[in-house]
């Protein structure tokens, strides 16, 4: 009985462990007829969240992100076709050194001004996708940001730079470029504070675009019922 009781209260526990995110700030791209499916996602998820999003207009994120500074919860930088090189990336890794917020990273030039951000939430070096569309894997299958995603496919909007591959050192990779893991293949991964996500794969194109980011941002913070893997480590405890 004891056991029992145990159990429910540690599974109360985890479905309810944080109220959702108040306030998100989103840098993502739209061109093609992609892009908006990190906004459907969240909207599905926290439709009472304080949404700021910005699209080619460094100047509006970067006054939002000043604004609010460390009472940003969640930091989406998605950038695949505009230049992202203005966007004040320092501010960013302030919130994300000091756990002020959680980020999700991916940029098509995210070995520029910005690899310090890679750099510290775990990746090493990238190397560009480019040429055509090539297959994505999950290497993690059970992990949160891979459950449920039967199509890893993905669309090529006409660009030069499509995804990267990354190579890490404290992140953890879930998906790669490979059948199966390998250096320098990592596509999606775990930042190095456990939460965030650093990711050379690109959501916004892909064919499971808004069931892939309702994962990655429900992991980020997790608010919904438990997944398989959080459900294994409970039983695992007992």
């Amino acid at each position: 009985m004891r056991l029992t009781i145990g159990l429910l209260l540690i599974v109360s526990a985890a479905v309810f462990a944080q109220a959702p995110p108040e306030n998100v700030l989103v840098w993502y791209d739209n061109y093609g007829g992609y892009g908006n499916a990190v906004l459907t996602a969240i909207g599905n998820l926290w439709p009472a969240a304080n949404v700021q999003s910005y699209t080619n207009n460094a100047t509006g994120f970067n006054a939002a992100l000043n604004n609010l500074g460390d009472g940003w919860d969640i930091i989406v930088i998605e950038a695949w076709y505009y230049n992202p090189g203005s966007l004040y990336y320092g501010g960013v890794k302030d919130l994300y050194d000091t756990s002020a917020a959680r980020v999700f990273f991916s940029s098509w030039q995210m070995m520029g001004n910005s690899f310090f951000l890679a750099n510290a939430m775990g990746v090493t070096s990238t190397s560009s996708v480019s040429g055509g569309v090539i297959p994505h894997y999950a290497w993690e299958a059970g992990h949160a940001i891979c459950e449920g995603i039967g199509d890893w496919g993905w669309n090529d909007p006409g660009l030069g730079v499509l995804n990267n591959r990354l190579t890490v050192s404290s992140a953890t990779p879930v998906t790669g470029w490979t059948s199966s893991p390998g250096a320098g293949q990592a596509g999606i991964c775990v930042a190095n504070d456990g939460r965030s996500v650093i990711s050379g794969f690109t959501p916004a194109y892909a064919n499971e675009a808004v069931d892939i980011w309702e994962n990655i941002l429900d992991f980020m913070w997790p608010t919904t019922s438990l997944t398989r893997t959080s459900w294994g480590e409970i039983k695992a405890s007992f």
